[in-house]
């Protein structure tokens, strides 16, 4: 009896207490063009109990982002694993997606031309002392080929379906249940353009591909975060097919960047970019054309957000030489390398670059601003004693666009939009290029007073604002000129940035849903 007694006090000899699985859970699956449900872990499986799924194969896509629905059913549904049943809304509760990216395995493939491997699989489930529901992707032709998916369970049961779509902002290329009605016919139009084969698509359809798309889902600037992600995951797949025509890589740069702005925000963007950076030392194909150059640093620009710190210096480094060329060019026309308004756009977006980069690019920049402003103020001085026209030429003196003030807001920003703080520059250089932000008309020049907003803004930090009497200067100029009330609260108080603020300050507007933190 004192034996017994000794060994039902050992660890895992003693009594337990558990019932199992409280719920049913099911894998969500197209069939026939309808929702079915695979039963994956019946009710009452007891924690730790692997189960197979007898008689199901499944082909399981390697090297790119998918999505995985699960459902779950609380009844007593006499449930079998591997059992495809119909579901209704009653009883079945659909709980949020899980995003993975499965990598190939040793000769499998995983470069771009080999993204699309597919490998033949079985299933095997088990339930976690933790709550957490394992699924085992089996290679059936090599079982020693495993994948592991791992759905975290505990609480999830009372999730509403609603509550499930608001929180999965995934991006696989899924035309699974949550997927956008439509979606499917748009990626058959993707596919016609930049699919396999060798059928011939005119120069103008090729165009004609963004109006193509939004007739089929609607304007752009409403498309969702997971149509967004889903659409650039298909055009990831056939970036090789981009070099066709100038038009064809003209038409994936543009549609890829606008996919995948701002290059964080939903689950995989940042495999997402890491693809797309794969393709940064290819460049164009297509280099005599200055505007797939511009759509090259739009691209950079729109995806900068997922980029690293040596990223972001090696694009720095690129863009920088080219504008150091243009502007010291004595040629009639600059360089093919794309807008020039386009690649200093770019450089503002590029918030991980050390600070030291940004106040010396800035300090370039604002220097520029300055002579353009006196050229140009001496050349309409000397046109009115001469009672000539307006529109006198600079004769060989900087010419900086308006616009550039906007990059010294950028630049010189109090909240950064994703970077980190320590990345901004000091609030002396700041003061410094807000006092010649300060000597213009803001009337005439339009970019100059939301540049001295993002400078002179409240972080709510004391060792990045600036002195209160600049805030307080910057604050009546506002006034003159009726500036939005929103502008002046940013100077009084810490404001997150809405949906107008964030379209100024990124350059457009984010996908609806999401909203950048200021930080």
């Amino acid at each position: 009896a004192q034996a017994l007694l000794r060994a039902s006090r050992l660890p895992g000899l003693g009594p337990s207490i558990g019932g199992g699985a409280a719920r049913s859970y099911f894998l969500l699956l197209e069939q026939q063009g309808r929702t079915q449900g695979l039963c994956l872990l019946p009710r009452g499986t007891p924690e730790g109990s692997e189960l197979a799924l007898p008689g199901r194969r499944f082909a399981l896509r390697l090297g790119q982002a998918v999505r995985f629905h699960l459902a779950s059913a609380s009844g007593d549904g006499a449930w079998q694993a591997g059992e495809l049943v119909e579901l209704d809304a009653e009883r079945f509760v659909r709980l949020p997606a899980l995003a993975a990216v499965l990598a190939p395995t040793q000769g499998q493939g995983q470069g771009q031309g080999q993204r699309r491997a597919e490998v033949t699989v079985e299933l095997l489930t088990r339930m976690t002392e933790v709550g957490t529901l394992e699924v085992h992707c089996v290679a059936c032709d090599d079982p020693t080929q495993r994948w592991q998916l791992a759905f975290q369970l505990r609480g999830a049961g009372a999730a509403e379906s609603d509550a499930a779509d608001a929180t999965d902002g995934t991006g696989g290329a899924d035309t699974g249940p949550t997927a956008h009605p439509r979606l499917a016919e748009a990626l058959a139009l993707l596919e016609r353009v930049f699919g396999e084969g060798s059928q011939r698509v005119e120069a103008k359809e090729v165009r004609q591909l963004r109006a193509g798309l939004e007739r089929l889902l609607g304007p752009r600037e409403a498309w969702e975060l997971a149509l967004l992600r889903a659409l650039f995951d298909a055009l990831l797949a056939r970036a090789r097919r981009r070099r066709r025509s100038a038009e064809h890589e003209r038409a994936w740069l543009n549609l890829a960047g606008y996919c995948l702005r701002p290059g964080t925000g939903a689950p995989l963007d940042d495999w997402r970019v890491a693809q797309l950076w794969e393709l940064y030392p290819q460049g164009l194909q297509f280099g005599a054309e200055s505007n797939n150059w511009s759509e090259w640093w739009t691209l950079w620009r729109r995806a900068a957000g997922g980029l690293g710190e040596a990223q972001q210096l090696e694009l720095l480094q690129t863009v920088g030489a080219t504008l150091e060329q243009i502007v010291t060019s004595r040629q009639a026309s600059h360089p093919l390398k794309g807008s020039y308004d386009d690649m200093l756009r770019l450089v503002a977006a590029l918030e991980r670059v050390p600070q030291a980069y940004r106040a010396e690019l800035g300090q370039w920049l604002v220097g520029r601003l300055q002579k353009t402003a006196q050229a140009s103020g001496a050349s309409a001085a000397g046109a009115l004693a001469r009672e000539g026209k307006a529109g006198a030429k600079s004769g060989g003196k900087p010419t900086e666009p308006a616009s550039a003030w906007w990059v010294v807001g950028r630049l010189g920003a109090r909240v950064s939009l994703y970077g980190q703080a320590q990345n901004l520059v000091s609030p002396e250089v700041a003061t410094a290029w807000l006092q010649a932000l300060l000597a213009l008309d803001w009337r005439r020049v339009e970019p100059a007073a939301f540049a001295a907003v993002q400078i002179a803004r409240v972080s709510g930090d004391r060792a990045r604002d600036l002195a209160p009497q600049w805030r307080e200067l910057v604050l009546q100029r506002l006034v003159e000129i009726k500036a939005p009330e929103l502008w002046c609260r940013m100077l009084r108080e810490r404001v997150e940035p809405d949906a107008a603020e964030q379209r100024l300050s990124y350059g457009e507007a984010l996908p609806p849903g999401l909203r950048l933190l200021a930080g």
